[in-house]
C-alpha cells in the first residue's frame, strides 16, 4: 500500500511539474495561497489536522496538492 501511495504522488509530481501554475486549484484552507497547506492552516479543520501527519509524506510540515489528493483518492476507495 506504501508503494502505491508512493508511486501515486510520483505521477503526480511529474504531472504538476508540466502543469500551468494558473490552473491549479488553490484549497480552500491556503489562506496564503502558496499552494500548499501548513499545520497552522489546517489546525481550522479537526479532521485534516488530526490526519495532517499521516498524510504529510515527506514531512516537511505541508500539504501538497498530490498530498491532498491521495487523501482523496482513499476515501473514494
Amino acid at each position: 500500500m506504501k508503494k502505491l501511495i508512493l508511486a501515486s504522488i510520483v505521477s503526480f509530481a511529474a504531472f504538476n511539474v508540466l502543469a500551468d501554475p494558473g490552473a491549479m486549484a488553490v484549497h480552500p484552507l491556503d489562506t496564503d495561497k502558496d499552494g500548499l497547506v501548513s499545520v497552522d492552516e489546517a489546525k481550522t479543520d479537526d479532521t485534516l489536522s488530526a490526519i495532517f501527519s499521516e498524510l504529510d509524506v515527506n514531512q516537511d510540515g505541508y500539504l501538497s496538492q498530490m498530498e491532498l489528493e491521495v487523501k482523496t483518492e482513499n476515501e473514494i476507495d
